[in-house]
Order: C-alpha cells, then structure tokens, then sequence
C-alpha cells in the first residue's frame, strides 16, 4: 500500500460530527432493546450478507429487505430529517413497535448528546447532553431536541460566510448539508447534487442553489465573491424593475395626448372632428381658444368699468359712515362727562374732558368728515363752548340735580341717535363694498379659468412637440438613463464575479489537489480527477467515461469532501458521510472494492493518537473487500432467511419496498 496522503495531514483526531451508537427500542418504558449497533471513526460497514450456498431461495436467498436503507433512514432520523420517506417507514414501524424508537449517541464537536425519536408520528423527541440513554430518558440529561438540532445548525450552517444563497434568498439550514451527507439509493447515485428527490429538500432553485450551497459549505465560495454576487443580484433586480416599468413610460406620452385633447375638446365644446390647429376651412381648437382669450378680455375690460363705477358711488358712502361714527363717538363721550357728574367720579370727568378737549387743538385735515378742521362744523361748535371745571359743573349738579339728570337723558337720547344713524350708514356701506367684491371675484374667476384655459392649450402643445420630437416624458428620460447605468454597472460587477472565480485561490487549489490525488489512487497513473467549482452538474470529474464512471465521480466528490473535512478548516463539512449501497448503483465490483479500500487506507493514514477525523458508513450487499468483513470495519452484519438477521429482527409488515 503507497502512503498516498503522506503530504496531508489531519488538523483533527475526531469527526465534528459521528455517531457512537444507534439503539432501535421496541419500548421505552420499560426500555427494551431490539438492537444496538456500535459505530466508530473511520470506516463501517453495514453488510447484508447473502448465502454462500445455493440452498436458499427467494428472499431468503438475497440481501435485499432485510434493513439496509432504514438503517440509513433511522440515521437521518436521528440527526433532525423529517423526509416522507422516513415517515412512511416509521408508519411500518409503529405497527410492530407501537411503544418503539430509535435512540443515538451523536458527537459535535466534541460534545456528546443522547437522542431518542419515537415510531409514532406525534410523539415529543428528546435530547440531551451526556452518555447515558437511560439518563435521557429519566429526564436527567441537559438539553431538548430542538437545542440539539439548533447546535448541528450552528456548527455548520451558521458559521458559514452568509446564510442565505445569492440569487434565491435561500435560507440554508442543517437538513440540506444532512441530505449531502447521506446518500440513500433512491437517488441511485446519478448525480452529485442529487440528493433527496421527492423528499421536499426545499431548494427554491434546485439546479443553481445546491452548487453554491456546495462552494459554501467547502469554503471555495468565499465572501468576498458572496458580496459580489448579491451585488449582481441587487443591480440585476433594479434593472428587471425598469424594463417593467419602461413599456408604460412610453406609453405614457401618447395617453397624456389623447388626455390632455379630450379634456380641451371637453371644455371647449367640440368633437374630434374639429382640427387642433387653423386651417383653410372651418373652425379650429386654435382659434377657438383665441376667441375665448379675446372674449375674455372683453369681459373683464367690462368688469373693471362696474368696478370702478361702484367703488365711486361707495366713496361717498365711506365719508358719511367715517362723519357719523365721530359724531356718535363724541355724543357718547359727552353722555359719559354727564354721567360722571351724576355719579361725583372727578377722575373719569377730568379725562373725558381732557379727551374732548384735544378737539380745540386739532389742526390740518379732518379725515373723517374729509374737511379741514376749521370747516368742520362739530370742531366749530365744541370750540364755541366755555369750557367750565369740575367744581364749577359739580356745585351745578349739586344745586339742581334733577336739571342735570335731565341733560343725562337728553344725551343718552343723543348718543343712542349718533349710534343708530352710524350702524344705518355701516349696513350701507356694506352692501356697497360686497357688491364691489362681487365684481372683483367675477374678475379674478375669469382670469384664473383663462389662466387654466392657457395652461391646458400649453400641455397639449408640450405633448404634440414631445410626440413630434420623438422626445418621452421625462420620467421616461431618467428611467432610460438610469436603466444605461444599471447595465454598465451590472456588465462591471458580472465581470468581477468572473474575474473572481478565474482566479486559482488558495482554497480551491487545495480542494483539486486532493481530488487529483484521490482519483489517481482510485484509478491507477492513468485516472485524472478534476475539480471545477463553478460547475452546476458534475464539480467532480475523471477523465473517463462509462456509467461506472460516473458513479464512481458521485463518489469521488462525496469522499474528496470527506477527506478535506478532515485537512482543512475552511471546510464546514461535518466529516460524516453515509452511503446506501453504492455497488448497487451500476459500479462495478473491481471499482467499489477498490474504493473502499482507499477509504480504509485513509483511515489508517490519517488517523493518529488512536482517533480518525471522519466518520464513512457504508451499507452493501455485495461482499466488501475481505479485509473490510471482520471487526473494527465491519459494525453490523444482517442476513435474509431468519429474523434475527433483520434490522428489526423481525419484517416490518406491510413490506416497504427498497427496505
């Protein structure tokens, strides 16, 4: 045997992820047990064994149905699958096990959990950190399901450059790396990213999102190139946005036209037949709007005439309403120099007085009676009047009161005349001024619905210059200057993206290297494999045809992968990897024993200080290589014809098929 990865060394001596034990339970309580199976790091075989004689027949005398893919299954179980596949077998094992369930000691990174899934189908699942299932199934052991499967999701998933898939959105999660890591028959090996068909893997993108899945979990897809792509992504959703949004925009030019004319023809009164501009015959909506404007004019020229004929019969209106409120303010104000006499208030009759007093020194303009204030008649007379002092008007008042009571009444009657006559001449004058308003409003009406008129002409003399020009909208401009931005830009980030994968990064030439090196030890000098990331079908390849081959390329990849695991930490591989009869899969025998003697040399090559960085299950009908069938290697040995070399020591009635 050639020491074929002396250059490779582990950076572990334990899987991330291994099964220690797998317990199948016919009750839990009390806890019986119908078979434990104890695995290990590094190789296990799962052989069912035909009859070396001819003796038997029928079932009796083939490996088939006797438990090799439900062991693979309860697996899957064990570590958080819910696929219907498994469903329908724990339908078949609940009606030979109605209180059963299958227990596993499961390792990650390092910590040992116990977990327990009943055969029922809405039985609770338990979990919890430790060594014993019977501690778990006590209540003893910290921890439940859901924090089991919440660590198998962050040991790998979440420490991963990004969690979702560029282009999808594609939240990744631990089932999708679990149907990467076994591989049942149902797939029959056909394609690498073949994983679970049928069984509701989830992918939104079922033939890109599992290659990038794949490029992440080994570290080839790192984040820098991640950036880029959602970059892509981003640019190339705003871009799909416009080239939706552009066929409307150009639409849009000829709907404001015929908009915008139907509105004017609408206003104006006339049908579609009337031409838009003057011609030699008939009239046009030109000059149909040029009447209106001249109408319009005429209007208000008309308008500004009644205005100003009312604003001059309001004037006068304006001065008698101005003479009379200073008339009833001064006859209030001498009923008010009465009533202090009456009432002996000395202080309120010496300011009145003072306040009437101010009309003797009043010079210039009086611009209530709109007069000068020698004319005016009210200054004339109060001027004539002897002013008399509060002594002199209070020894009066004193002498006769019932006189000066009198002149109290004569002068609220006064005043009360001077008010009625000011707010008769206020009712007047506000019928002057609304009819002026009236006029007013009538003049702006007509200047904002000319205005209004112009503006509609103006539009649609815009639109028929934009259709005849060519010209859009100018929403359409932007959008067709933005959308030539966004493909530049996208050509430039999608040539990035490009120039990124071209180049030979550190971490991808690892990975080729490793699978050159396995792919020449499966197949001799003349066997070349290659590994091509950027590949959405086959990222594994050897340099030779055949079926076999290409079988054997599903296997070379799953193996490669393993391996890497182990080497790198880059990789978030778990190191476990289960196979489901790969021979069955068109291999043939020279082939499948020779691959699995590699993985064995592996074992031994990377193992050190007792322990082996992977984990390889493998099931097989066809005898593995003889150095394979006895213990450490071989960890279950099932036989047709007696039910104590079943799975479940016992057939599972009704028969599921391919079990």
């Amino acid at each position: 045997m050639t020491d074929w990865l002396r250059d490779h060394q582990a950076n572990r001596t334990q899987p991330r992820l291994w099964v220690e034990r797998l317990w199948l339970l016919e009750s839990r309580e009390p806890l019986v047990v119908v078979r434990t199976v104890n695995l290990r790091p590094g190789v296990n075989v799962v052989w069912a064994r035909e009859p070396e004689t001819d003796a038997a027949s029928g079932l009796a005398s083939a490996g088939h149905s006797v438990g090799k893919t439900s062991f693979c299954l309860l697996l899957r179980y064990c570590l958080g699958d819910e696929a219907p596949s498994i469903n329908a077998l724990r339908e078949k094992a609940v009606a030979g096990f109605p209180k059963g369930g299958v227990a596993a000691k499961v390792h990650l990174d390092g910590t040992a959990w116990v977990v327990y899934r009943s055969y029922g189908l809405h039985a609770q699942s338990l979990a919890g950190r430790g060594d014993s299932l019977e501690s778990l199934l006590a209540g003893e052991l910290d921890g439940s399901f859901q924090d089991f499967l919440d660590s198998l999701n962050q040991a790998f998933i979440g420490k991963l450059s990004a969690t979702t898939l560029p282009g999808s959105n594609q939240v990744l999660e631990w089932r999708h790396l679990l149907a990467w890591c076994i591989r049942d028959q149902k797939t029959r090996f056909d394609a690498f990213f073949h994983w679970r068909d049928g069984d509701g893997l989830g992918f939104r993108r079922p033939r890109q999102d599992p290659p990038m899945f794949v490029r992440s979990i080994l570290g080839v897809h790192d984040r820098e190139l991640d950036v880029l792509m959602r970059d892509v992504e981003a640019t190339q959703a705003a871009l799909n946005a416009i080239d939706a949004e552009l066929p409307e925009l150009e639409r849009l030019p000829a709907y404001a036209l015929t908009i915008a004319e139907q509105h004017l023809r609408a206003r104006l009164g006339v049908d579609d037949e009337v031409p838009i501009f003057r011609g030699t015959v008939g009239p046009s909506l030109q000059e149909i709007m040029e009447q209106r404007f001249r109408d319009g004019e005429k209007g208000d020229e008309q308008i500004e005439r009644e205005v100003a004929a009312a604003e001059e019969l309001l004037t006068p209106e304006l001065v008698r309403l101005a003479d009379l409120t200073h008339v009833a303010k001064i006859r209030e104000m001498e009923r008010q120099v009465a009533q202090t006499l009456v009432d002996n208030n000395e202080k309120e009759f010496n300011r009145l007085s003072a306040e009437l007093s101010e009309l003797d020194r009043l010079a210039g303009h009086c611009r209530y009676g709109d007069v000068d204030f020698s004319r005016c008649d009210h200054i004339v007379s109060r001027r004539s009047t002897a002013s008399l002092t509060w002594r002199l008007r209070r020894q009066g008042a004193e002498a006769d009161m019932s006189r000066f009571r009198l002149e109290l009444a004569q002068s609220s009657e006064r005043a009360s005349v001077a008010q009625a006559a000011a707010t008769a001449q206020e009712a007047v004058v506000s019928q002057k001024r609304a009819a002026v308003r009236r006029l007013q409003m009538r003049r702006w009406t007509n200047e904002n619905q000319r205005d209004s008129l112009r503006d509609q002409w103006n539009e649609l003399l815009l639109h028929l210059r934009q259709r005849d020009e060519g010209n859009g909208t100018a929403e359409l401009v932007r959008a067709k200057a933005r959308r030539a931005e966004l493909v530049a830009e996208a050509d430039h980030k999608q040539a990035e993206v490009i120039a990124r994968r071209l180049q030979r990064s550190e971490r991808g030439e690892a990975v080729k290297a490793l699978t050159h090196i396995v792919a020449s030890r499966l197949l001799g000098e003349s066997g070349y494999g290659l590994f091509r990331p950027d590949s959405d079908i086959r990222p594994f390849e050897l340099n030779i045809g055949g079926e076999a081959y290409q079988v054997l390329e599903v296997l070379l990849g799953d193996i490669t992968s393993l391996l890497d695991a182990a080497m790198s930490t880059s990789s978030q591989h778990p190191g476990f990897v289960v196979h489901d009869c790969p021979r069955e899969a068109d291999m043939s025998e020279r082939l499948y024993r020779e691959f699995l003697l590699m993985v064995a040399e592996a074992e031994e090559q990377l193992g050190r200080d007792g322990g082996v960085p992977f984990q390889y299950i493998v099931t097989t009908t066809s005898p593995p290589p003889e150095q394979l069938r006895a213990a450490p290697f071989l960890v279950l040995e099932l036989r047709p014809g007696a039910e104590d070399g079943l799975l479940f020591k016992r057939r599972l009635l009704p028969e599921l098929p391919g079990v």
